[in-house]
């Protein structure tokens, strides 16, 4: 459990770091989706901080955060037109040949955010949202993997 804990943290703080240097020089659609992945990761931060400890919990700011996530993950697709490949945009082609799959996790990643919306609005601590956040980040994770250039 520790480690899927700090894969998860791991994700989230490699891609804000690494998403403000990289959105320099972005154009067009590739900068506002880079722009909209960016508010992404502060959501899941904002979030990500209550369920370490590093944030008094928030059960309203915890939803609103997870509401947003989810907000976004029904734009994403639209973000990603085919072939918009221009540096620096760290999307592979692979996406447009895996489309459905691409669909599949921005529709899960949706769905998990808006589950984590609704527990973390009755919730009165952290512990029964944490693997809802796992799972959630989990989400991130697997498409990073598979339809966006390593590190």
């Amino acid at each position: 459990m520790n480690f899927t804990k700090t894969v998860a943290a791991a994700a989230i703080i490699l891609a804000t770091a690494a998403g403000a240097f990289a959105h320099s020089g972005a154009k067009g659609v590739v900068k506002e989706r880079m722009e909209l992945m960016k508010d992404i990761a502060r959501q899941m931060k904002i979030v990500g901080g209550m369920v370490k400890g590093e944030a008094q919990f928030d059960a309203g700011a915890m939803s609103r955060a997870a509401l947003a996530i989810a907000s976004h993950a029904d734009e994403i697709p639209q973000y990603f037109p085919e072939g918009s490949l221009e540096a620096p945009s760290e999307a592979l082609p692979v996406i447009w040949k895996d489309w459905d799959t691409f669909l599949e996790l921005t529709d899960d990643f949706q769905e998990k955010a808006i589950a984590l919306s609704k527990s973390a609005a009755s919730a009165t601590d952290v512990a029964a949202i944490r693997p809802q956040f796992l799972e959630l980040g989990k989400t991130c994770s697997t498409c990073h993997r598979e339809f966006r250039k390593a590190d």
